[in-house]
């Protein structure tokens, strides 16, 4: 006798075998049966004729830890069938945080949606408040360089001793309390500051450990050989297990022709090389940035509140105007028609405009509209964010069916309702798992539909070591996505969401059914995931 059974469908059990048909028998949150033949008793039948049962769909780069507090149901992510996020990427997360940083954060949170209080200071202390709370989804953590650095109090690129002493208490208290290792955001913010040393130290530090490093690299248009060289001097001097965020190139910013394929052949080899390294792409040709990346250091290394009042001053205006490229070098090319404003504490009205329609609006330039946006966000000037036209589709291909690329989205879970569906304006937050499937699987034929789940399943488990996930198998923990690949074929997933993803009318998580028939039950049986690799 079953808990629950799910009859009559085709599964695609995640490995990258052909799909076949099997019933499926689920005891508690467990799969304890998956076969054909056997008389199915249970308490609960679900008729999946004519669907497809596929593993949970685990995001390799999300940052959904930065919404999950206004959004435990995870709206937008859960009914795409992902059952499971590593978040704490590009080296941002709530913690841990120092006590100057803690009203920053909350207005951040509060943004979102949020209506708690921010009591925490440790990575620790975090992780029991979202999980406490409950969440639908399961999540796996890594901790951020760029919080670390803040718990440290480190500004710029100078670290002291006693800093860099403290960098490591907090490191170590972040794996302690269950991290899969650190990432790192070194193209913007306080990541951009840090040196190869304090990194190598870092990596030390987690190699003792057997933790992971993933990394939002330095460069990646004129000089991203150099960041590549870096990344993989960082994994080696730890002997690390490492995950190469969103490697790609952004089209009309200085990258060298065919450096984006050396990139990926210097992957491949290190890999051969015995390096446990992958990387992983985003659906879109659209992706999210930090407003503030374009800045120079000589500006952000000023506390948020005094470099935002400081754009009162023109001149300051005018030599940041001379002095912003980098990041997304094409602003500095003028091409602002490619950015729009997707987060804007100070500005919320503007939410959703290109930087041309902004212009239009406020009869200003597109540069004195970015000052005045940031000057507006004022001590949550970091929380200001873009989203950019950023690839072509015949990159997004090339990465996307790479034997080493798993799928990731690089968004966060939303809602249709609150603040939060005002800052998600793009289909990248509400259909980004689906686009896989439905144009880069059944449009563009990039990746068959079995590689395409291989890649946000197992491929993923694997890496990371997040054990019984990521495959359909007797013992196996049930998460479960049933899709119907009909409605797959007619999501909208080129268009600004107005409602949720219809393709998955069942997911299950740890065994409890999130999706039932399309209808959130309100289920939060979420767990805080760890990696078996880790000592």
């Amino acid at each position: 006798m079953f808990d629950i059974a799910i009859v009559g469908g085709t599964i695609v059990d995640g490995t990258g075998k052909p799909a076949s048909r099997a019933d499926i028998g689920i005891v508690e949150d467990t799969l304890t049966y998956i076969g054909r033949g056997q008389k199915i008793a249970a308490d609960r039948v679900i008729d999946a004729t004519g669907l497809t049962i596929c593993p949970g769909l685990i995001d390799p780069h999300s940052h959904s830890d930065w919404s999950l507090l206004a959004n435990r149901d995870a709206q937008s992510t859960i009914r795409q069938g992902v059952t499971s996020e590593v978040v704490g990427n590009c080296g941002v997360t709530h913690a841990p945080l120092s006590q100057a940083s803690a009203e920053t954060v909350l207005a951040g949170l509060r943004s979102f949606g949020y209506s708690g209080a921010c009591e925490w200071r440790s990575f620790a202390g975090y992780l029991d408040v979202v999980h406490s709370g409950g969440t639908a989804q399961n999540l796996l953590w890594f901790v951020g360089h760029s919080a670390l650095r803040d718990a440290a109090g480190i500004r710029g690129s100078r670290v002291d001793e006693t800093q860099a002493a403290s960098l490591v208490h907090h490191l170590e208290a972040a794996l302690e309390a269950g991290a899969v290792g650190m990432s790192t955001g070194l193209e913007y913010g306080s990541g951009r500051s840090s040196t190869r040393e304090e990194l190598r130290k870092l990596a030390g530090t987690l190699g003792r450990r057997n933790a992971m490093y993933a990394s939002h690299i330095r460069n990646r248009d004129e000089s991203l050989d150099s960041a590549i060289d870096e990344f993989f001097d960082i994994v080696r001097s730890g002997d690390l297990r490492a995950q190469l965020s969103h490697l790609n190139v952004r089209h009309n910013t200085g990258a060298r022709d065919h450096a984006w394929a050396e990139a990926v052949y210097r992957l491949v080899h290190e890999r051969e090389a015995g390096i446990d390294v992958l990387a992983d792409m985003t659906p879109y040709p659209h992706g999210i940035g930090m407003a503030t990346g374009i800045l120079p250091p000589w500006f952000i290394e000023e506390p948020p509140a005094n470099a935002a009042a400081s754009l009162r001053d023109p001149s300051v205006r005018e030599r940041l105007r001379d002095d912003c490229d980098r990041y997304w070098r094409f602003i500095h090319r003028g091409q602002w028609e490619r950015v729009t404003l997707s987060t804007s504490p100070g500005t919320p009205e503007l939410e959703g405009l290109t930087f041309p329609e902004i212009a239009a609006r406020l009869g200003k330039d597109e540069w004195d509209c970015y000052f005045d946006v940031l000057e507006s966000a004022g001590s949550e000037m970091a929380g200001v964010q873009f989203i950019g036209s950023l690839f072509t589709e015949d990159h997004l291909s090339e990465a996307i069916g790479h034997p080493l690329f798993a799928l990731g989205v690089d968004g966060f879970t939303s809602s249709i309702q609150g603040p939060l569906f005002t800052r998600t304006q793009h289909p990248l937050f509400f259909y980004g798992h689906t686009h896989y499937l439905a144009h880069h699987v059944m449009t563009t034929h990039t990746l068959t539909f079995e590689e395409a789940i291989r890649k946000m399943t197992s491929m993923v488990a694997d890496h990371f070591g997040i054990a019984r996930r990521g495959r359909l198998l007797e013992g196996y923990c049930a998460d479960l996505a049933i899709f119907d690949t009909n409605a797959l074929r007619q999501q909208p997933t080129f268009k600004a969401p107005t409602a949720y993803a219809d393709a998955a009318p069942f997911v299950m998580v740890n065994g409890a059914i999130v999706i039932d028939n399309y209808i959130h039950t309100g289920a939060r049986r979420g767990k805080q995931l760890t990696s078996d690799k880790r000592n």
